[in-house]
């Protein structure tokens, strides 16, 4: 990932800032356990300000994420936005650049929801034979309704109606 931006423009003038919009192409990479790809560059609406010894950088990060389903294992799209505010040393400037590749991934890693599903109705796989509900039905016996119970899945109908 290159997440660079250059400050040449305002590193002499204190309280001065910069406004960038950047694209940035982002590697298919493992988070929370998960292989994690990316459907498009990430967009970066960014402000620099020149303060004291640092440099201040607020934006907005907006990206689609390519992750398995918590449920189900499929893959699906999931539109990722988030805010960031971080302060850089002057001191850490590479030739008049500032890397917010670290920021980024951070950022990305922080508000990706830990269990992510396709949809909120998604039904997963039987935890006995594997197949994906959503798909298909089975007949393993985890979905049968004991016969005890059977009075009160009459009482649940009777109430969504």
């Amino acid at each position: 990932m290159n997440a660079k931006v250059n400050i040449e423009s305002i590193k002499e003038d204190l309280g001065t800032q910069l406004t960038a919009q950047l694209d940035i192409s982002l590697d298919e990479m493992s988070i929370h356990g998960r292989q994690i790809s990316f459907d498009n560059p990430a967009k970066l609406d960014l402000t620099v300000i020149n303060s004291n010894d640092q440099y201040i950088i607020t934006g907005k990060a907006e990206l689609l994420v390519e992750l398995p389903c918590s449920r189900c294992l499929e893959v699906f799209s999931m539109p990722l936005e988030f805010d960031f505010d971080f302060q850089v040393d002057k001191s850490v400037v590479d030739n008049d650049h500032i890397d917010l590749s670290q920021e980024i991934l951070d950022g990305i890693r922080l508000h990706l929801p830990m269990k992510a599903a396709c949809s909120e109705d998604c039904k997963g796989l039987c935890p006995s034979c594997g197949i994906n509900l959503n798909e298909e039905e089975c007949d393993c016996i985890m979905h049968k309704v004991d016969p005890r119970l059977a009075k009160l899945s009459k009482l649940l109908d009777k109430k969504s109606k």
